[in-house]
């Protein structure tokens, strides 16, 4: 297939910046709005928030690596080299999104913010409906058998 704008998942906004959208608004609520009805100590919440951080990190690290060693574009906008199956993906066909939704519930641990916890479903049904679906349509039209293949085998998040 031609390398060209069409050929693209058409997705508009970049995912990440819902992330940044909902990690704002949950703070902003935060700040003017605190709601506390769970106490745990400092080290608790660090220790959980850690270990979601941690394993977002790892989501995103092994899916970029995945990506650039395959020499497929992240950017949604730019067209698929290929379905990439290696490090992360070989566990969910999202990884990089999967690695902000946990990032983000992480957070929202650490600090025991209700507002931020409220932010998680928002931002996976974000991630849902304006980028996944998207991207998973654009690949299956491009790729066809290959993409199902792969779908039917990965899971869409873990």
């Amino acid at each position: 297939m031609e390398n060209d704008s069409k050929d693209s998942a058409g997705i508009r906004i970049p995912p990440p910046l819902y992330f940044f959208a909902c990690l704002g608004f949950g703070l902003l609520l935060e700040y003017f709005f605190p709601i506390h009805l769970v106490s745990l100590s400092l080290t608790s919440r660090a220790i959980v928030g850690c270990i979601f951080t941690l394993i977002s990190l790892y989501f995103a690290v092994s899916g970029f690596i995945a990506l650039i060693k395959s020499k497929t574009p992240f950017d949604t906008a730019k067209s698929t080299v290929k379905i990439v199956k290696t490090g992360a993906y070989r566990f969910s066909r999202n990884p990089l999104y999967l690695s902000l939704l946990l990032l983000l519930f992480g957070i929202a641990f650490s600090m025991l913010s209700l507002w931020l916890f409220f932010t998680v479903p928002i931002l996976f049904i974000l991630f849902l409906f304006n980028a996944v679906k998207p991207e998973e349509s654009y690949l299956s039209q491009k790729f066809g058998n290959e993409y199902l293949d792969y779908s039917a085998n990965v899971r869409r998040w873990f």
